[in-house]
């Protein structure tokens, strides 16, 4: 079959030997279930904790994390086959803009899928379907910004259907900022934070984000959570014996600057015996 270029196959009950060799033009990946405990000389993957059946969203074998990872790996496999290739980081850099440059809501969503959906992990905000999001981009996202914050990219990881961008996120804490800090009112604390945004793409829309950041070093920065202050009801022991906590482990600004320059700040200070 010469216009054949790639096969997939997905938890397959036989696997190709060295009699049916595949011509070198042709891509192979196979997806093998942990239950099947097979091996193979051709690309393969194995997900743990699935059975055959993981990939299909109508078998009781669905296994989501397993069906989302074995996409990925698919869909570049199939990009590779037939030459294509996305700007994933003109979709991202775009809706970015629109947020908050812009500050355009509407225009903000129809940069996604139909049904995206958005989570700020550390306090979950955000919101799963159209409806929701918009209303938080329109009435708690945009709107909650403080007017001097700026995000400066660190790094970027582009794969096949994700950007993975490490992001400096400094601001003057002059407003409640409802998606890292719902319900607390206006410090005037300077917050320096590393915010780590993993973005998936479907067909050159945004389909969800992951934003991850530390939220215990944003607490220490606004006054919130101070490192010394101990529950005194918190008791731990080891090996038999009582031990004392004097320490939270936690930093402040120390963190994002370490990010920024590997020199700025000793490592290991929260290690007592190091």
């Amino acid at each position: 079959m010469p216009k054949l270029c790639a096969i997939a196959a997905y938890y397959p009950i036989r696997l190709p030997t060295a009699d049916n060799a595949f011509p070198p033009s042709l891509l192979v990946q196979i997806h093998i279930a942990s239950s099947q405990n097979i091996g193979t000389r051709h690309p393969s993957y194995t997900y743990p904790d699935t059975a055959a059946g993981f990939a299909e969203r109508d078998s009781e074998q669905h296994d989501k994390i397993g069906a989302r990872l074995a996409w990925t790996r698919t869909l570049g496999l199939m990009r590779r086959a037939f030459g294509i290739n996305v700007d994933l980081e003109a979709i991202w850099e775009n809706h970015t803009a629109l947020e908050f440059a812009a500050k355009d809501a509407d225009a903000t969503m129809k940069t996604m899928v139909a049904e995206p959906y958005v989570n700020h992990v550390p306090t979950m905000t955000g919101g799963i379907g159209h409806k929701d999001l918009r209303r938080f981009y329109a009435d708690f996202f945009i709107p909650g910004n403080p007017p001097d914050m700026k995000m400066k990219l660190l790094s970027r990881t582009v794969g096949t259907d994700r950007v993975v961008d490490e992001l400096l996120t400094s601001f003057t804490h002059t407003k409640e900022v409802p998606w890292m800090l719902p319900g607390i009112p206006a410090t005037g604390k300077r917050v320096d934070i590393v915010v780590v945004a993993v973005v998936c793409i479907r067909g050159g829309k945004l389909y969800h984000e992951h934003i991850h950041w530390d939220q215990a070093s944003v607490l220490v920065q606004v006054g919130l959570l101070d490192p010394h202050l101990v529950p005194k009801t918190f008791k731990t022991t080891q090996d038999g014996a009582e031990k004392e906590v004097d320490e939270l482990p936690v930093v402040g600004l120390e963190g994002a600057m370490k990010v920024l320059d590997e020199e700025n700040g000793e490592s290991n200070l929260l290690l007592r015996d190091w």
